[in-house]
């Protein structure tokens, strides 16, 4: 496949394509720990489980829709923001749920209690838990509940949404705060804000029992707007460095090349746990580092299969597990798991081409004239993240 254009902003394909990346650490993760794959366990404790992927995703959605609606949001109103914001979201989640209906009904009619407490930590029968868990997920209200059996059952890696809806909610009035701000504030205010997260994740896994903080510390939105934030700061900082008309590839190449070493290192060490709590800020500088290049330098990727396999990064995250689950109920284990794996992965494509995207454009135009497009390569990101 040839390498898209890329002027100006010559890295945006990029930023679609390390989706890919990251969305496949989480499904490597999870089918490994469904018994579908053999990743070593050392592999999975680099990578934390998958759970770092939460903080690109928060910081790539931060740095993406502030450079989609900075000049839009207040000129076109925030309804069609809102308005935008669940044309992305629900036609997938609804999707996803209806691959879970089929794993639960099947654990519902088999009675197969070891299943269902290993998967949606329940016991047999629980069918008001299951209501109530599926009334959380359609309302996107499963991170503020540290409760396994509300949070777990159906499709698990929804509780993300929950985070995105709260940033959502925000994020007008951040943009409004931040937009204004030179560059020297961004900063500042953001090592305060990332001094803020430490201190509450200190004080959680103090204060609560080992169980609650847990969940706490890696699902709670609170725990995770920071990133958010981050990524939105760095794209007002990002749109700074180029009003300025200067060159930045240099600057560009120095921010990937030194992110990328002290990703290696530290998913090597782990010198702190939760792991994202350190990488947040370099997954931050990788995504500004990409951001600046003027010409492609990781041809890779710039990809077009790779950019559309970063376009599907949200079906594939949202029907993973559903579909990991369903290919362990057919037999699927670790000799022939990596079928499954590929063909949730062009599953995720199909969705994209011919649902995901009808769906989003169908929405849009019944509830809200269309936005005026955003800049060549730039797509509105749903981040997703592992349960």
């Amino acid at each position: 496949m040839g390498a898209t254009t890329q002027q100006p902003g010559a890295a945006l394909p990029a930023l679609t394509s390390i989706r890919f990346f990251a969305a496949l650490t989480v499904a490597l993760c999870h089918f490994t720990g469904l018994g579908l794959l053999g990743m070593p366990a050392r592999w999975v404790q680099w990578v934390d489980g998958g759970r770092p992927a939460v903080s690109l995703f928060f910081v790539l959605s931060g740095f993406i829709l502030t450079l989609t609606y900075r000049d839009t949001i207040e000129t076109r109103g925030v309804r069609r923001f809102y308005v935008a914001r669940v044309a992305r979201i629900y036609p997938v989640l609804l999707l996803s749920i209806v691959l879970a209906t089929l794993v639960t009904l099947y654990l519902l009619y088999a009675d197969d209690g070891v299943l269902m407490h290993e998967w949606y930590a329940l016991g047999n029968g629980a069918y008001a838990a299951l209501a109530v868990s599926l009334l959380c997920q359609l309302l996107l209200l499963t991170a503020w509940l540290p409760f396994a059996a509300l949070n777990q059952p159906w499709n698990g890696p929804t509780w993300s949404l929950s985070c995105e809806a709260f940033f959502y909610a925000l994020f007008p009035l951040l943009l409004r705060k931040i937009a204004p701000c030179r560059v020297r504030t961004l900063v500042i205010s953001c090592l305060a804000l990332w001094m803020l997260q430490g201190a509450w994740i200190l004080v959680v896994a103090r204060v609560f029992p080992a169980g609650r903080s847990g969940f706490i510390i890696s699902q709670f939105p609170i725990s995770h707007l920071f990133e958010f934030v981050l990524g939105a700061c760095t794209a007002i900082a990002f749109l700074t460095l180029r009003s300025r008309a200067k060159r930045t590839h240099g600057m560009g190449l120095l921010l990937v090349s030194a992110s990328l070493v002290a990703i290696a290192v530290l998913a090597y060490t782990q010198p702190l746990k939760p792991a994202y709590f350190l990488e947040s800020p370099v997954f931050d500088a990788l995504i500004l580092g990409l951001a600046l290049l003027e010409r492609p330098v990781i041809g890779l990727l710039n990809s077009r299969w790779l950019v559309r396999l970063g376009e599907s990064s949200y079906g594939f995250y949202l029907i993973h597990v559903p579909l990991a689950h369903l290919a362990y109920i057919a037999g699927f284990r670790v000799s022939n798991g990596w079928i499954a794996l590929i063909f949730t992965i062009c599953c995720s494509v199909v969705i994209f081409q011919y649902f995901e995207e009808p769906m989003r454009k169908r929405v849009k135009t019944r509830f809200a004239q269309p936005l005026s497009s955003p800049e060549p390569g730039l797509r509105d990101i749903a981040p997703r993240v592992p349960s």
